[in-house]
């Protein structure tokens, strides 16, 4: 491999949907970084790009492969991506994300040359060491490499066997790049996720009839501590919440050290940087896996959260200069409820005063919570908030609207629930229900939108009687934003972004201080999903 010869684009069209971004615009991934950062170790040049904007404007120079970060619902954008790709280049396109999750449907509809499934660092490193983004490369070297799809000769698609799961120290080898932070446009007013923890402690099942017949027989590898046993599953349930493709895509969850996540972090405070969150798929898994020496973790109650080792990550956090001095914003993403404990909320309270933080509940209700495979009940939840909020830290709830199981009892409980979470959060946030390859859920056909689906409505309704409610609430409050981008509906004005989670927020006279994190006075609520304010010093 001469990594000389090598030119990557890499388009990050996470979120982009048909082509451009509508609820992610603020957000950075780590998944498209992860990727560069293989490709810096092996010496090659790339740079990232957005989707909308290739979209919008085309690739600005040659490259010899293009690689595209994306999930399910950016199918769209995926395609005509690669179709812009196409009109001058011949070099070969490679997907990975939760996209390839749908294998032969992904190289089918987007007419990727190979899809990379699940994990990708350890495989896009062999597609560059077996020299495999030559079109001259033959089928034999592409049936070599693990966990990839393409089409073989005959023009089928052929997918070779998963790759294993990362170990720990493998997953601790990679390092995301903080260089091309600065290929995003308005990367310093993004909120960047470091990756902390990868993979789910949750390998239970879920225990509800599926469209094919099959459902838990309570055979008891779900509590055992060996994957290969939990895999093992005779009715080829995948692990984890029946709507969730995380356990059985990226494994089970395994941590990175406070040293790698503080050093990444510094290293993006230095690049002018302001928002960072703590990824996981529960920041609380931090360090439980370094309790169970060479077991792997895959139950979500025990060990409980490793206080010892949250509190190292982010005491150090809150001691490089950007964060001590209030230049720059650090929030943790998700936790579970159950282990969230007086405290973990001490420790977060301590270190991220007045933070926000996200709890998927996804139902009111204990029996359906049950079914779906949930490791934390609604009541955990309730509790949850309440520890939150009385150390002042924000929570967000998340539901999901149209779940298999989903009957009126079932909703009106969630309507309950949503109500007594009320005072004790900042909102809930509702998604309705989309069956994801690789998910136990994943044949089961989606359900319509709560408008048209008068059960499903109930929940979205208290949601957005409670996110109204929250929005009045602003009127009259002092918040921290920062600006990041122009308001082209009011001149001189800028569009900014709560710190701790909230609407947006029209900020009049704000524009030359763009990128700025400030104080604002929130006067009026102008839409459900916008309020005005003035910066106060």
């Amino acid at each position: 491999m001469d990594a000389a010869l090598h030119k990557i684009a890499i388009v990050d069209a996470t979120g982009s949907g048909k082509g451009k971004r509508r609820f992610t615009r603020d957000a950075i991934g780590a998944g498209s970084r992860s990727v560069y950062g293989v490709l810096e170790e092996l010496g090659i040049e790339a740079k990232i790009f957005l989707a909308e904007d290739i979209l919008e404007k085309g690739f600005p120079q040659r490259f010899s492969s293009l690689f595209i970060s994306a999930m399910s619902m950016d199918k769209i954008a995926v395609k005509r991506v690669i179709s812009s790709w196409r009109k001058n280049a011949d070099g070969r396109v490679v997907i990975g994300g939760p996209i390839s999750s749908e294998l032969d449907s992904t190289l089918l509809s987007t007419q990727a040359d190979i899809i990379v499934i699940g994990e990708g660092e350890k495989t896009i490193k062999e597609l560059i060491e077996y020299d495999a983004l030559r079109e001259s490369t033959s089928i034999e070297t592409l049936k070599k490499i693990l966990g990839i799809g393409f089409f073989d000769s005959n023009g089928k698609v052929k997918i070779n066997g998963f790759r294993k799961y990362s170990s720990r120290e493998e997953f601790r080898a990679f390092q995301a790049s903080t260089k091309c932070i600065t290929d995003y446009p308005k990367y310093f007013s993004a909120k960047v996720y470091v990756e902390c923890v990868r993979g789910c402690s949750n390998f239970k099942g879920t225990k509800l009839l599926l469209p094919d017949g099959r459902q838990c027989s309570d055979c008891g590898f779900c509590d055992s501590y060996c994957l290969e046993d939990r895999l093992k599953c005779p009715e080829g349930i995948p692990p984890g919440c029946g709507f969730c493709s995380v356990p059985n895509l990226f494994g089970p969850a395994r941590s990175r050290t406070p040293d790698q996540v503080v050093k990444e972090i510094a290293k993006l405070l230095e690049k002018n940087v302001k928002r960072i969150i703590l990824s996981a798929p529960d920041f609380l898994d931090f360090g439980r896996d370094n309790e169970l020496g060479d077991n792997l973790l895959m139950n979500p109650y025990f060990p409980k959260a490793n206080i010892k080792l949250i509190e190292e990550l982010l005491s150090q956090i809150a001691s490089i200069k950007n964060v001590s001095n209030g230049k720059a914003w650090i929030e943790v993403e998700n936790i579970k409820a159950h282990l969230f404990t007086e405290e973990v909320a001490k420790i977060l309270s301590k270190y991220l005063p007045g933070s926000s933080f996200s709890i998927g509940c996804e139902t009111g209700s204990e029996s359906h919570a049950i079914q779906l495979g949930r490791s934390s009940m609604p009541k955990e939840t309730l509790r949850a908030v309440k520890i939150a909020h009385k150390y002042g830290l924000k929570a967000h709830v998340y539901f999901i609207h149209g779940l298999p199981g989903q009957t009126k009892q079932t909703a009106t409980e969630t309507v309950k629930l949503i109500h007594n979470l009320e005072p004790y959060i900042e909102k809930v946030t509702i998604y309705r229900f989309r069956p994801l390859p690789m998910s136990a859920f994943g044949d089961v056909p989606p359900p319509k939108p709560a408008v048209k689906n008068p059960i499903s409505k109930m929940i979205a309704d208290a949601a957005n009687e409670v996110n109204f409610q929250k929005k009045t609430n602003l009127v009259g409050k002092k918040v921290r934003v920062i600006l990041s981008e122009p308001n082209y509906r009011e001149e001189g004005g800028a569009i900014a972004n709560i710190l701790d989670g909230g609407p947006m927020v029209a900020v009049e006279n704000a524009k030359e201080r763009i990128g700025e994190i400030v104080t604002v006075y929130i006067d009026k609520v102008i839409t459900e999903k916008l309020v005005h304010g003035k910066i106060v010093e």
